[in-house]
């Protein structure tokens, strides 16, 4: 049985019972983050991660789809086709 059937198999009650550790402690980690965030000084509402943050919780409450997806699409850099170059990276070989 390969890793894909095996998880189009487990239904969501199984899924629940298996993850639910871990769901619980990420949204655990994020909330006392937010928490530190409110405590501390400074003003971050306009800052470019802290609204990303923020888009990023409004995607896991949406009723949508493919929520990993959208958050990862949300939070990655745009392709740039100089990334090498950008980055100093030499091609293998090189």
């Amino acid at each position: 049985m390969t890793l894909q059937t095996n998880l189009v198999e487990r239904s969501a009650e199984r899924i629940l019972a298996d993850e639910f550790m871990v769901a619980r402690a990420k949204i655990l980690e994020l909330a006392a983050t937010l928490d530190r965030l409110d405590r501390a000084s400074g003003d971050i509402e306009d800052s470019k991660p802290m609204q990303l943050l923020m888009q990023g919780i409004h995607v896991l409450i949406e009723d949508e789809p493919e929520k990993a997806k959208r958050v990862q699409l949300l939070m990655s850099r745009q392709y740039d086709p100089n990334w090498q170059k950008n980055l100093s990276v030499s091609k293998r070989g090189n």
